[in-house]
């Protein structure tokens, strides 16, 4: 499985996504995946495994309906409703492609806040969890099979950015030069008030090369890269926020425009929580909420070497 499709070429590395948000989770201590059945077991050996990717992600939300109506609208996300033992899940769909989950909680007291997940492809999900705890993180979904996806358990780092470690059942997709269409995720970036620590916390836990961000000040940005391709960044959050506010990773779609994009989302009954405004290499960016409080950032990138780049 890999239906998060990164898009970040080895030369796009100096868009580092120094972003300035007004975004505030919570630890939600029971997240979990749609359909859990039986304990983790290892993939087939046939599966390509392409340790770091971000490869899936997936929204809980309190009122499915309401969430598909947005990103249907918002992004031309089509659904695909998929049986599970409990609750509703639903697959989004672009050009006949997966390119996300979403499972409705209609308790989201007992799940925490609504959010985006990113999943992170591992060898061994068992013994990133278990190493997750050796360096500060904690354990909010055990490793678990989970029919359809695979091995997985959600991990919070030691400064509360929440994620999910994935063996995916059937592999990943191998990177490819396709440019990133309109509802295809584009970009991804970890906010948290230590990137050091934090940079050290994932390159341990998933292999991947760091780099510091360029121009950026000393320690305060990096690059995680994994097959010479550039997965994430890690940038500081933004100062105005409380001492003490928790990391959070923040997933970027690519759309054909970000201004119209943000203003259809308020149409819909989000918000805007970054206002558009342009980023590196001549990206436009905004981050925004969905009605439900989830955030999610929104990017206009353009290869301007025509040659695409690897996702």
């Amino acid at each position: 499985m890999s239906l998060f499709r990164t898009h970040a070429r080895k030369s796009r590395r100096s868009l580092a996504l120094l972003l300035g948000t007004a975004l505030s989770f919570v630890v939600a201590p029971q997240l979990h995946a749609a359909d859990v059945s039986t304990p983790a077991t290892n993939a087939p050996e046939k599966a390509q495994i392409l340790p770091g990717k971000i490869v899936y992600a997936q929204l809980t939300t309190p009122d499915l309906d309401k969430a598909k109506t947005f990103y249907g609208s918002l992004l031309g996300w089509t659904f695909k409703d998929v049986t599970v033992s409990k609750g509703r899940y639903t697959q989004a769909i672009v050009n006949g492609h997966p390119v996300a989950g979403l499972v409705e909680r209609p308790n989201m007291i007992a799940h925490g806040d609504p959010l985006w997940l990113p999943f992170i492809s591992v060898q061994d999900v068992k013994a990133a969890a278990s190493a997750a705890k050796v360096w500060g993180g904690h354990i909010l979904f055990k490793p678990q099979n989970v029919i359809g996806q695979g091995d997985e358990s959600v991990i919070s780092d030691p400064q509360g950015g929440l994620f999910a470690a994935l063996r995916s059942a059937t592999g990943d997709i191998p990177d490819d030069t396709t440019p990133p269409q309109q509802g295809e995720w584009v970009w991804n970036a970890l906010l948290t008030s230590k990137p050091y620590e934090a940079a050290g916390f994932y390159q341990k836990l998933f292999g991947y090369q760091v780099e510091a961000a360029p121009d950026a000040k000393r320690g305060s940005a990096y690059l995680l890269e994994s097959q010479s391709i550039t997965r994430a960044t890690i940038n500081p959050l933004p100062p105005r926020l409380p001492d003490g506010a928790h990391a959070r990773w923040m997933n970027f779609v690519q759309v054909d425009n970000v201004g119209v994009t943000a203003q259809k989302a308020v149409e819909l009954g989000g918000k805007v929580l970054v206002q558009p405004h342009p980023d590196r290499q001549d990206t436009i960016i905004a981050v925004l909420a969905d009605p439900t409080g989830a955030a999610f950032g929104v990017m206009e990138w353009h290869d301007s070497t025509g040659t695409g780049d690897a996702k």
